[in-house]
């Protein structure tokens, strides 16, 4: 079997466009996930800010007769 320059050279071509796409591909993802979680953080800090957090405290003290 001849094995020619353009033989060789396809699927070496092939790999590194389907590297460089699933890197793409991966990125996008991320981004867009990140994008999301972002804004969920972004709502949810903004609804902690109108909430005003009270504490309660009982003291129960005892005073030991010595």
């Amino acid at each position: 079997m001849n094995k020619t320059f353009a033989h060789q050279a396809a699927p070496i071509a092939l790999a590194a466009l389907l590297t460089t796409a699933m890197l793409f591909a991966t990125n996008a993802l991320a981004n867009h996930q990140y994008r999301v979680a972002s804004a969920a953080q972004a709502s949810t800090q903004a609804v902690a800010l109108d909430v005003q957090h009270v504490q309660h405290v009982t003291i129960v003290g005892h005073r030991a007769n010595a």
